[in-house]
C-alpha cells in the first residue's frame, strides 16, 4: 500500500495539477502529460501524435470538417461527431462514472450545467493553453469558450426601412402580441439562462431605468424587481415558438409581408439572406440590449484516452486555423481570442461592438432560476 502511494505521489509531481477525478474518486493519467509549467508546443505535438487518435463531440456538425483538418495537419486518426447538449452531457456522466471513457473533447453549449456540475464533479477539465492565456480575454477562460455567438432581435427590412422598436419593453406590447417569434425556450438552456440573468438586481435596474426613459414614468411592480415584471409581461405577451431558428428567420424574413413579425434568432442566420431571398436586420436601435451572447465551451473529458491530443486540439480551436471554419468561413461566428478574423460581410466588425449591445449569461445565477423560469414561461403557454 505504501509502495502504490508513493508511486502516486512520485507521477503527480512528474505532471503537476493534472490528477483526473472519475465523479468523486481520483485517478492517475496512464499516459505523461506535458505539465503547465514546462509547456511547449512542439512536446504537445510529439505526445499527441504519439497517442495517435481523438474522439471529438460537439453540437455543431462543422466538427466533422474541423475534425478531417485537425487529422490532416498533425497526422492524428480522428473520430468527430454533432451530438446535442443533452446527450452530451449524459454520455460524459455515464462515461466517467463508469471509468470507461472513450471521448476525449466534448463542445458543448450548456453554460449553468457546465460550472455548476461538470465542472465542480470532476467530469470534465477546463484547461487554457499557457501561451494563450495572454490573449483569452479572462471572462472566456473559466468555462474556456472557444466559439462565440450573437443571439439578437431581428425584423423585416422590406417593411421597417429601421427597426419598429427601440425600447426592449415594446416586446410587451399589445402591438406586438403573438408576433415575436422565438425557438422554444424549453428546449434551449441558453434562452431561459438569459431570460434568468435579467432577473439580476444589475440587469433589472438597468431594465427598470429603460422603463422609465420609454414611458416617462417609474416602473410600478410587484414582482421582485423590473426583471421578473419584465418577464411577466413578455411571457404573457405569448410569443410564437418553433423548433428551429431557421423556422424563425424564414417567418419574420419572408418578402412581401404587410405586418411581418419579430424574431429572436442567432445572427448567424443572415448568412442565408441572399441564398434563400430573406429581408432581415438587427434591431440595433433596441435598447437597452437586444440579446445574448451564445457560448460554446471546449472542455476535456476526465480520464481522456487520448489526453495530449486533446489538449493539441483546444489548443487549435483557439487559433484562426481551427475555430477559422466558424469565424472566417460563416457569418455571426466570433472566436474569444482577438487574433482571430471575422467572416467579412459582418455588420458591426467585431465581437468587442457586438458586446456593446449583448449581454453575457450569468450560469450559477441560471442554474439556480431555470426551474422557476421555465415553470413561468409553462404557465404562460396556458
Amino acid at each position: 500500500m505504501k509502495r502504490f502511494t508513493c508511486m502516486l505521489l512520485f507521477v503527480a509531481i512528474l505532471v503537476p495539477g493534472v490528477l483526473f477525478s472519475a465523479g468523486k474518486s481520483e485517478a492517475v493519467p496512464s499516459k505523461p502529460i506535458i505539465s503547465d509549467e514546462q509547456f511547449e508546443l512542439n512536446e504537445l505535438i510529439r505526445l499527441a501524435q504519439a497517442e495517435g487518435k481523438l474522439t471529438i463531440t460537439d453540437t455543431s456538425s462543422r466538427v466533422v470538417a474541423i475534425g478531417e483538418a485537425f487529422a490532416k495537419k498533425y497526422g492524428i486518426d480522428v473520430k468527430a461527431t454533432k451530438m446535442g447538449n443533452p446527450e452530451q452531457i449524459q454520455r460524459t456522466r455515464r462515461e466517467v462514472d463508469s471509468g470507461n471513457v472513450q471521448t476525449d473533447i466534448i463542445g458543448i453549449a450548456d453554460a449553468p450545467t457546465l460550472v455548476n456540475d461538470l465542472i465542480p464533479n470532476n467530469y470534465v477539465i477546463n484547461w487554457i493553453p499557457p501561451n494563450m492565456k495572454n490573449l483569452i480575454p479572462e471572462g472566456y477562460q473559466n468555462p474556456l469558450a472557444y466559439r462565440l455567438m450573437a443571439r439578437i432581435i431581428g425584423y423585416n427590412n422590406e417593411t421597417y426601412p429601421t427597426s419598429p422598436i427601440t425600447n426592449i419593453w415594446e416586446l410587451t406590447e399589445p402591438k406586438w402580441y403573438n408576433k415575436i417569434m422565438l425557438s422554444d425556450p424549453a428546449s434551449t438552456a441558453d434562452t431561459i439562462s438569459y431570460f434568468a440573468t435579467l432577473t439580476r438586481d444589475d440587469y433589472a435596474s438597468i431594465l427598470a431605468d429603460a422603463y422609465r426613459k420609454h414611458y416617462g414614468k417609474p416602473l410600478v411592480t410587484n414582482e421582485k424587481n423590473a426583471g421578473w415584471e419584465f418577464l411577466k409581461r413578455f411571457f404573457a405577451n405569448k410569443p410564437i415558438t418553433f423548433v428551429s431558428d431557421q423556422e424563425v428567420v424564414e417567418a419574420v424574413g419572408a418578402p412581401g409581408q404587410k405586418d411581418p413579425p419579430l424574431g429572436f434568432y442567432n445572427y448567424t442566420k443572415h448568412r442565408d439572406i441572399e441564398t434563400r431571398g430573406l429581408k432581415l436586420a438587427v434591431a440595433f436601435e433596441m435598447e437597452p440590449f437586444l440579446g445574448y451572447t451564445e457560448r460554446t465551451f471546449i472542455q476535456i473529458v476526465n480520464g481522456a484516452p487520448n489526453p495530449n491530443a486533446a489538449r493539441l486540439f483546444v489548443h487549435y480551436m483557439l487559433t484562426e486555423e481551427g475555430v477559422g471554419h466558424f469565424t472566417l468561413k460563416d457569418l455571426g461566428g466570433y472566436s474569444p481570442n482577438p487574433q482571430v478574423g471575422i467572416h467579412p460581410d459582418d455588420d458591426l466588425g467585431s465581437f468587442e461592438l457586438w458586446s456593446k449591445y449583448i449581454i453575457n449569461i450569468d450560469g450559477d445565477l441560471a442554474w439556480n432560476l431555470q426551474e422557476q423560469i421555465l415553470d413561468l414561461w409553462m404557465i404562460s403557454r396556458r
